[in-house]
C-alpha cells in the first residue's frame, strides 16, 4: 500500500524506521543517507497510510516499521499474476504513485520534491499523459472585451 500511494523506493520502504515517521504532521522524513541520490526529503502521507501506520505494532523504543526487511519477490510475482498485471515490477508502483499525485492535481515541482527527482528528465519518465487528459486542457480565456497585460515576469535570481 505504501508503494502505491507514496513515491518511495523499495529499500526506503523496507528500511523505514518509526523515528522517520512523524504521525503528528503526516510526514515521513528520510535523511540523505537513506535516499538513492543522498539528498534528504520529506514525504507527506494521506489518511489511508496514516490509518495503516497506526494499526501496526510499534515498539516502545522505536526501530524498524517492518520486522521483515527483505522483499519476497516470489509472493509479489504471484500477486501480480493473480491480478493479471503482466510485466509489472515493484518499481512500477513508484511510477503509479508519482502519476497519481499528478492526476490528483499536484504541481510537478511538489511531486518532484517528494519523489526525490533532481532533474525534469528523470521526473518525466514517471509520467504518462494520455490523450484524454490532453482533451481536458484548460485555457485562460478573456471575458468579452476584457483587456489584460501579458505576464512575462520570471525571477531569474531564484534559479
Amino acid at each position: 500500500m505504501i508503494g502505491f500511494y507514496l513515491p518511495m523506493r523499495l529499500a526506503e520502504i523496507l528500511n523505514l524506521t518509526w523515528e522517520e515517521i512523524d504521525l503528528k504532521t503526516g510526514f515521513i522524513r528520510l535523511g540523505g543517507l537513506r535516499t538513492k541520490n543522498k539528498t534528504g526529503r520529506v514525504i507527506p502521507f494521506n489518511q489511508r497510510i496514516f490509518k495503516y501506520l497506526i494499526s501496526l505494532p510499534r515498539p516502545i523504543h522505536g526501530g524498524y516499521v517492518f520486522d521483515q526487511r527483505w522483499w519476497n519477490r516470489k509472493e509479489f510475482v504471484k500477486a501480480v499474476n493473480m491480478a493479471g498485471l503482466g510485466d509489472f515490477t515493484f518499481h512500477d508502483l513508484r511510477h503509479c504513485a508519482i502519476n497519481n499525485l499528478r492526476l490528483a492535481g499536484n504541481d510537478h515541482y511538489s511531486i518532484k520534491k517528494v519523489s526525490g527527482h533532481k532533474t525534469d528528465i528523470a521526473f518525466q519518465r514517471y509520467n504518462l499523459v494520455t490523450e484524454e487528459e490532453i482533451l481536458g486542457m484548460k485555457w485562460l480565456d478573456l471575458k468579452n472585451d476584457e483587456q489584460r497585460t501579458m505576464d512575462t515576469y520570471m525571477d531569474t535570481k531564484a534559479l
